[in-house]
């Protein structure tokens, strides 16, 4: 009980504080809700070393029904500010919902949810700062060089280090083709997603793709 109550209340923090620096307009609209994107996931993928995926699974339910009750009385406004028809925070929520389900080790559960957090994030990030001039047109969607590039650049970078650690389950091989493959695949998903999906097309992708090298 004292794992599933430091779970829940580490996003609670999180949330208070974007709420916080929103007040004091240090963060507002979209990085504002990049600093919940990046910091939550971030958190949330330390769970499987606190609770068990069955736990993680339904802490996912309870997260939304608080997005969902968030959307109703508008508790928190880290989405109010965005400009955009977004379910991201929905399929934020199933994402975690579904990687406790679909996980069957600690380590490829973190590495989905850190690609999810810091890949996107971060790329929305860069892309908006600094990728305006760089845009790309992909079935419809604008994308920036940058942006993509970030998100290439982080999930290989994440999957490269995170799965130094788990050597027995990964051989040579396998970690070359996931290296090769995963990166262009999340561009893809990334590329292709409407409405956030890529909240929780991402994660589930890295998922599956390392239950397959076992």
């Amino acid at each position: 009980m004292l794992a599933i109550i430091a779970c829940l209340s580490g996003v609670l923090a999180l949330l208070i504080l974007s709420e916080l620096l929103g007040r004091k307009k240090i963060l507002r609209g979209d990085p504002q809700r990049q600093f919940v994107h990046v910091t939550v996931g971030s958190f949330i993928a330390s769970w499987p070393w606190l609770v068990s995926f069955d736990t993680i699974a339904w802490l996912g339910v309870v997260l939304l029904a608080v997005v969902l009750l968030n959307r109703r009385k508008k508790l928190a406004d880290f989405y109010s500010e965005v400009d955009r028809k977004s379910y991201g925070d929905i399929f934020y929520a199933l994402a975690i919902i579904f990687g406790g389900l679909i996980a069957d080790e600690k380590i490829f559960f973190a590495l989905a949810m850190l690609i999810m957090a810091l890949g996107d994030g971060l790329a929305n990030v860069v892309g908006q700062r600094y990728g305006k001039k760089w845009k790309y047109q992909f079935l419809g969607h604008t994308k920036t060089v940058l942006g993509s590039m970030t998100m290439w650049l982080v999930s290989m970078s994440v999957l490269g280090v995170g799965l130094l650690f788990a050597q027995e389950m990964v051989d040579y091989s396998a970690y070359t083709t996931l290296l090769l493959a995963v990166p262009p695949l999340l561009i893809l998903i990334e590329n292709t997603a409407i409405w956030g999906l890529d909240n929780l097309a991402v994660p589930i992708a890295v998922l599956l793709a390392l239950n397959l090298t076992q």
